[in-house]
């Protein structure tokens, strides 16, 4: 069940993209104007500051060299624990600061009124020792397991141990095999190192994963370096990622973008409004520009339908929906979800409908 899991919580971050754009052929009304709202472009002021901190793990050392070269700087031990295959997606959920946006409110009051009277994170921290809204800081997600940064120290580990084998990897790394696994759980293990890091998915994922803490020589090029860990979401995925979230009128456009879109790079600001940003990249930057000119003009015909429509909820969606075209080849796909959209998501919560 894991396996099946997280390609699917990979695709997520993609889904408010895929509904914009499967439906752009349906008419939407038009809606007033509202306050431009903040696309993460580039890292903000207080995101560059909370990368420095979160330089913990010691640099790998340089090696010699003639001139002023600059000295290795220290590492973030979460995203030096990510897998570095850039064909398979990797997505980052600032689990911290989502909390604490309103969208992670609005999920929070969700959870919590659909529990009838069950506290669920309340449950999960006298089960396993976590508290979700204070213990976790980042979650990725990717298509062999997931890695996820905190506050472990207080884990229940004696669950795991009573259940499963514990090794050692590394000096600062413990792996725990199941005994009897469940058939969906075949083949999984869990890793943790120093309290800080979980990481639960396949053996060979997890043991790279709790190696490269201790990596001696420079490794692979990050999927996710620290310049673009920025917004409350972010990660890269490959273009066939985007295969199944086109249909209808748009399939045929959707797939053109499936197979000349080499890598997508995603960032979501999700303080308030929703606002998505999407770089989209390929090998032929001549037939990417093109798919951009193309999904430009998609985008032009649907704002022109919107004058006349009966979709409100739509027409506010079409309301920050753009391509803005790059001069290497590649473009930009931003949508914008408006915060008073998101909470009418959310308005049937805990009633005979979930939002």
């Amino acid at each position: 069940m894991m396996r099946r899991r997280i390609p699917l919580l990979v695709a997520l971050v993609l889904l408010a993209l895929g509904a914009l754009l499967a439906s752009l052929a349906e008419g939407p009304t038009s809606v007033k104007p509202r306050v431009e709202p903040e696309f993460p472009r580039w890292p903000r002021p207080e995101e560059m500051q909370r990368a420095r901190e979160r330089r913990t793990l010691p640099p790998i050392p340089a090696p010699a060299a003639a001139g002023d070269a600059e000295p290795p700087r220290p590492r973030d031990p979460f995203l030096v624990a990510l897998p570095r295959d850039p064909s398979r997606g990797l997505v980052v959920l600032e689990a911290n600061a989502i909390r604490h946006s309103r969208l992670g409110e609005l999920f929070v009051e969700c959870a919590i009124r659909k529990g009838n009277g069950r506290n669920p994170f309340e449950e999960m921290r006298e089960e396993l020792g976590i508290d979700p809204l204070k213990d976790l800081d980042r979650v990725a997600f990717s298509e062999d397991g997931i890695v996820l940064s905190g506050f472990f120290d207080r884990a229940r580990l004696d669950r795991f141990r009573e259940d499963a084998r514990e090794t050692r990897r590394g000096s600062q790394g413990r792996i725990f095999t199941p005994l009897r696994p469940s058939p969906d759980e075949e083949g999984l293990v869990l890793g943790l190192w120093r309290d800080q890091l979980l990481v639960f998915g396949t053996a060979p994922f997890v043991e790279a994963s709790l190696d490269r803490m201790e990596a001696p020589e420079p490794e692979a090029p990050a999927v996710i370096p620290e310049d673009l860990a920025y917004g409350e979401a972010y990660g890269v995925v490959p273009g066939r990622a985007l295969r199944g979230l086109f249909d209808g009128l748009q399939w045929e456009l959707g797939h053109r973008i499936a197979e000349a879109a080499s890598r997508i790079e995603l960032h979501a600001d999700a303080m308030r409004d929703l606002a998505l940003v999407a770089n989209v990249s390929g090998a032929d930057a001549a037939t990417v520009d093109d798919l951009g000119k193309a999904l430009g003009v998609a985008l032009a015909v649907a704002r022109v339908q919107a004058l006349s429509g009966e979709r409100d909820e739509l027409a506010e969606l079409l309301e920050h929906a753009r391509v803005v075209r790059g001069g290497d080849g590649g473009f930009s796909i931003e949508v914008a979800l408006p915060a008073e959209l998101v909470e009418k998501w959310f308005e049937g919560c805990g009633k005979d409908r979930g939002p």
